[in-house]
């Protein structure tokens, strides 16, 4: 089935937000599913930077920090337009 397919079968069974919701709880199991590898605590910092980097995005992290404030993951476009210098 392709992305067109899936599309239309989708719309044609349940609403944009059933849909939305489903999808959105997919993701929630495939999360805690992620964190609970043999029983232990997955990091979200290390889940986060996996996805980004199969997708090809750069991790922006603060430097020279003990603990991470904030993470930024995007194409090297969204960074440079968040990130002025």
């Amino acid at each position: 089935m392709n992305i067109q397919e899936f599309y239309d079968y989708i719309t044609k069974y349940m609403t944009a937000e059933e849909a939305l919701k489903k999808l959105l709880l997919t993701y929630c199991k495939q999360y805690k599913k992620l964190k609970a590898i043999k029983g232990q605590d997955g990091n979200p910092v290390c889940i986060i930077a996996a996805a980004a980097m199969d997708l090809g995005w750069i991790i922006a992290v603060e430097k020279n920090k003990e603990e991470i404030r904030g993470l930024s993951v995007g194409t090297q476009e969204y960074l440079d337009s968040i990130f002025k210098n």
